[in-house]
């Protein structure tokens, strides 16, 4: 039986002078990261404005304007982490530790323009808001290989999918796409970060669907190839009970979904989604015992988008006044 095995001793990583210049930023950078117990903290807090006064001095202190509505606090903090990863990427020798971050916002975009929205929703990454237009006149020569090639390389018509089939099929592009990108990159750290990332949305995806009882075969066609766990996906798509996935997963992952799985039924799927994000982040966090190289960009963003994504779910959290136990059990961990 296929298994996945997945370790957090961290791969070899070489110190690269020529990353000096901006990993000395994030140096600088990463000393305003908020600190883990930051975000219980401000959960407790009863007004959105107590935790505006919070965030002073902070990476999107600069970003907050009195006068914007808490309402419109998730754009600003997608503005913030978007800048920042967009100045990084223009000081680091290689773009491809941003471009991880900054081409989940194309692909997501890709799926607004399959669904016959002509509104650019999310920012912008490595793909000209000209060419997601284009997608509206089925028109797809200038997108990326990982979508264009399958679109052009078979029969598959994803202008005439149902919406949730045309999501899976754009997600797997976006694997595709973060794969090619880490590979491209001299960086076991990232590659095995990517990896685990890649590999976490696909039985994510798996398991969604199963949920809504669709073919799991056609659901994994659309996904792959996405590497070496290939056969694995297929044998899990062949085995509707993903109460039998964690051993044929094995590894970190497949404690992590045993781990999920003892959670209420309607929280376990999202519960996997946050232990797989977490595994990341710590494993990320290996780079800070070196001085420079792509690592650190890689490690950085991390942080600064669970980070985002904290702030985020605290604000949306108050203004809905979600309970802060349920809060605290969505966070994500940041300088672990």
């Amino acid at each position: 039986m296929t298994t996945l095995t997945t370790s957090l001793i961290a791969p070899s990583i070489k110190n690269r002078p020529k990353w000096g210049f901006v990993c000395g930023r994030i140096s600088a950078l990463e000393g305003k990261l908020l600190p883990r117990e930051f975000f219980p903290s401000i959960i407790e807090m009863h007004h959105t404005e107590d935790v505006f006064q919070h965030l002073q001095g902070t990476l999107i202190e600069d970003y907050l304007d009195p006068g914007v509505p808490w309402e419109d606090f998730s754009a600003v903090a997608d503005r913030c982490f978007y800048d920042y990863a967009v100045s990084i990427r223009r000081d680091c020798p290689s773009p491809v530790p941003a471009d991880l971050f900054l081409i989940k916002n194309d692909y997501l975009n890709i799926k607004t323009a399959l669904a016959g929205m002509e509104d650019i929703r999310f920012l912008p990454g490595m793909i000209p808001e000209n060419t997601i237009i284009s997608i509206l006149d089925g028109e797809y020569d200038d997108l990326p290989p990982a979508f264009r090639e399958r679109i052009t390389g078979s029969s598959i018509n994803v202008s005439e999918m149902d919406q949730s089939l045309s999501d899976i099929f754009v997600d797997g592009a976006y694997l595709r796409q973060m794969l090619a990108l880490a590979s491209a990159i001299d960086s076991p750290l990232i590659q095995t970060c990517v990896r685990e990332l890649v590999f976490g949305h696909v039985v994510s995806a798996l398991w969604r669907v199963l949920r809504q009882d669709r073919d799991l075969r056609q659901v994994a066609d659309y996904l792959l190839p996405v590497g070496d766990e290939d056969l694995l996906v297929l044998e899990l798509a062949d085995i509707r009970d993903p109460s039998a996935w964690p051993e044929i997963i094995g590894g970190e992952l497949g404690d992590l979904l045993s781990r999920a799985l003892q959670m209420p039924f309607e929280e376990q799927v999202s519960t996997f989604d946050l232990k797989v994000t977490n595994l990341v982040l710590h494993m990320a966090t290996y780079a800070r015992f070196e001085t420079s190289g792509p690592e650190r960009v890689f490690d950085f963003l991390m942080a600064l988008e669970a980070e985002m994504q904290n702030l985020k779910l605290v604000v949306t959290g108050k203004i809905n006044r979600i309970d802060p136990d349920i809060l605290a059990q969505r966070l994500r961990y940041v300088n672990v």
